[in-house]
């Protein structure tokens, strides 16, 4: 077991659209099935993940073959969003 201190970068999240849809639905000024329901699902995709950290630093304790998995978990946790892929740089490691 060790430990590794990681920054990563590049973090694609993976927000779908039923993930932010329930807010567009409660606009009553958008038709539901619409270009511009669909678009602004869209929009509430990208404002999401503009939201959210592209660069964490985070501190896992695994074996070094088990380095991404948990990379990947720790930003999920970290963030309360799943992950498509990231890139990472390796800080420490002990």
């Amino acid at each position: 077991m060790s430990y590794f201190k990681v920054k990563t970068t590049s973090i694609d999240y993976c927000i779908k659209e039923e993930d932010v849809c329930e807010k567009i639905c409660e606009d009553a000024s958008i038709e539901e099935d619409s270009e511009e329901f669909y678009d602004a699902i869209h929009a509430e995709i990208k404002r999401v993940k503009d939201g959210l950290p592209q660069h964490l630093e985070l501190e896992i304790e695994c074996d070094p073959e088990d380095l991404d998995d948990m990379v990947c978990d720790a930003i999920s946790e970290e963030t309360g969003w799943p992950v498509n892929g990231f890139a990472y740089d390796i800080l420490e490691q002990k």
